[in-house]
């Protein structure tokens, strides 16, 4: 594999059909770990409309990655407000990545690790201390690299299913 030359910039409109098959893609692979997730077919406009929303009002972006002209990836942030009476101050206002997006052919090459120093650079300025993820249980390959770009666990959510 040949060295890359990752540029990252904000999405714009002509980035859209990459997004869509971007998010498709990764909710097709989260199907593939869990039950709950439906066809990425068939959620993809209604999320990529979900996340464009919120980053224009909780201090967001969507950022694309590029090696050369080809769009390798993405990622997704903002800054959430919580009022958990049991959080601190620092621990209700977070930055939050809902979204990290590489090409298959290309992970592994830490362009993920890129893309998350990215939300932490996009988030500081806001004064915020905290950045969170969430991840499914089973997606080792992800957690893995959101623990070698310094994560740790916060909290578990539990299922049982009835």
């Amino acid at each position: 594999m040949g060295a890359l030359s990752i540029v990252l910039r904000d999405a714009t409109l002509e980035d859209r059909p990459f997004l869509l098959d971007a998010i498709a893609a990764l909710n097709d692979h989260e199907r593939a770990l869990h039950d709950t997730r439906l066809p990425g077919a068939e959620i993809a406009e209604a999320y990529f409309n979900k996340i464009h929303g919120k980053i224009a009002t909780d201090h967001g972006c969507i950022v694309v990655a590029f090696d050369g002209d080809q769009r390798v990836g993405y990622m997704a942030c903002r800054i959430e407000t919580d009022d958990a009476p049991a959080e601190t101050a620092d621990s209700n206002v977070f930055g939050y990545i809902s979204d990290v997006f590489v090409v298959p052919a290309l992970r592994g090459r830490d362009i993920a690790a890129l893309l998350v120093a990215e939300a932490e650079r996009r988030v500081r300025p806001h004064g915020v201390t905290r950045l969170r993820l969430g991840s499914l249980a089973n997606n080792d390959q992800a957690i893995r690299a959101y623990r070698k770009a310094g994560f740790g666990d916060y909290e578990v959510v539990l299922e049982k299913r009835l």
